[in-house]
C-alpha cells in the first residue's frame, strides 16, 4: 500500500502505555504513507505537521484514519527527520 499525499485524520500520542501521557486532538493533515517490507509497518510523512511534534520526547504511538474509514494504529518505532515508522497493532491471529 502506497499512496500519494491525501488528507487523513492523524492523532499523535506521547508517553508510555499505563503512564500519564498526552494525546493530540485528531486533526486532518496532508499525509503520505507507504507500507514497508513488513506487512504491519508503514512510513508516515505528515506534510503539514511541524518536525518539532515528531521529535518531541515521548512520541510513542499514532492513529491514522484513512479517507475510506480504515484506522491504522500502533507503536512508533523510529522517527527520522520528517517521517516516522508506524508498526500496526492489528495483526491476523
Amino acid at each position: 500500500m502506497s499512496f500519494g499525499a491525501e488528507k487523513v485524520e492523524l492523532t499523535l500520542i506521547y508517553g508510555k502505555p499505563g503512564e500519564l501521557g498526552q494525546t493530540s486532538e485528531p486533526q486532518k493533515y496532508l499525509v503520505a504513507m507507504q507500507r514497508m517490507h513488513s506487512c504491519y509497518s508503514f512510513t508516515v510523512t505528515p506534510l503539514e505537521v511541524g518536525v518539532a511534534l515528531l521529535k518531541a520526547p515521548g512520541f510513542s504511538r499514532a492513529r491514522v484514519r484513512l479517507t475510506d474509514g480504515t484506522v491504522i494504529e500502533g507503536a512508533v518505532r523510529c522517527v527520522q527527520r520528517n517521517y516516522f515508522e508506524l508498526v500496526e497493532d492489528k495483526r491476523p491471529a
